[in-house]
Parts: C-alpha cells; structure tokens; sequence
C-alpha cells in the first residue's frame, strides 16, 4: 500500500494562521496587563507587529479577539473534546471522572482569561452578553452529562438536581481555593473532584 501524505495547507494559508495567532496571544498579554477597556486595537496591533487594518480585516472588533482568546484557551484545555467523549461513555461513573479531568484542565490553563472576561463585560454590555451565552452553555453542557444514564443516580436525585450539583462543584472558585489557596495539586483537585461527584450522585449499584 502507498504511504498516505497529509494534505499540504498552501503557504499564504499558514501564514494567515499564523498572523492570527500573533494578533489573539498579544490580545491575551495585553488585555490581561492593562485591561480590555484600556486597550485599544493600535496597540494589539502594534504588540503583535502587524498594521491595525490587518486586524480589523481579520477580526473586525474587540469583541471578536476576547471571543478568540477564549476558543483558544478551551481548545488547548481540550474541553470540547472531552464532553464529547464524556457523552459516549454508557455509565455515570466514567463520565464524572471525565468531568472531573475537563475541569482540572479548563482551569488550569485559563491563566487570567476568567479576570479578564469578568473585568471586559463590567465594562461591555455586548461582552457581558456574550459572558452570560457563554456560562449559560457550560451550565448546559454540564446538566446533559446525566443524560441517558439517570438509572445510575442516587435515589432521590433528578437529572436536573444532579446537573446542578456538578455545575456548582466543578466551579472555577472552588479549583482556585483549593488550588491556589490551599496548595492542591491539579492532580489532587482532579482526584477529589472525581471522588466527591461519585459519593454525592451514584447509586450504590451503578
């Protein structure tokens, strides 16, 4: 059989990525520095070395580059991936440790973007619009991890009470006060959180 060779991405392509890159990782550095309110696309555009009309061109606002920090940060978190691969699995059990790993990792690799999304919508109605879609999504990500599998609760508990339950425990307050505050390693959150889901909402059969 002939080896198989990836596609070649053209290089105006790549380097379009690339450009990209720069502009949302200067983003990031500067709106973690100085605030998002006080940071204007001249100088994310200055930071990353490329005229303001490139970034204009590419993202258009603001708005649109704190949108793209975020997908990156939840992309090199993995947490997409994760859900989804929660959602396959046929029993409660894996799928709370598979909660427990996204929340470690989402948190662990947010450095800062959590403050400085809360400090943009304070200052942003269509950012703190936009914040809200966004905490609505994981809260409804989180319920839908029960989903199909509710013969594995507790007795007493609902999927929307179960739900509930994992929204509030794998919160980015509780991984910073354990974490950061306590001197927990992500491991050890990881390991506890885990834990402690499968004590509060599995049956004793499943």
């Amino acid at each position: 059989m002939g080896e198989v060779k990836a596609a070649r991405i053209p290089l105006r392509q790549r380097q379009a990525s690339e450009t990209r890159r720069g502009i949302v990782r200067a983003a990031r550095r500067l709106f973690a520095a100085g605030g998002y309110a006080a940071t204007s696309i001249d100088v994310v555009a200055e930071e990353s070395g490329v005229a303001a009309r490139t970034v204009y061109a590419i993202f258009g606002t603001k708005k649109a580059i704190l949108a793209a920090i975020c997908e990156e940060w939840l992309t090199e978190a993995g947490v997409m991936e994760t859900v989804a691969e929660g959602l396959k699995e046929r029993h409660l059990r894996r799928r709370l440790a598979l909660v427990a790993h996204s929340s470690r990792r989402q948190w662990e690799s947010e450095r800062g973007v959590r403050a400085m999304l809360e400090g943009a919508a304070a200052s942003d109605a269509e950012v703190a619009r936009m914040l809200a879609g966004w905490k609505s999504d994981r809260a409804r990500s989180l319920h839908g991890i029960v989903a199909g599998v509710e013969g594995d609760l507790r007795g007493g508990l609902d999927g929307k009470r179960a739900g509930a339950i994992i929204r509030a425990l794998t919160s980015a307050e509780i991984y910073s006060e354990l974490v950061a505050g306590e001197g927990w390693s992500p491991d050890e959150y990881e390991e506890w959180l885990g834990g402690l889901l499968s004590d509060l909402l599995l049956s004793d059969q499943a």
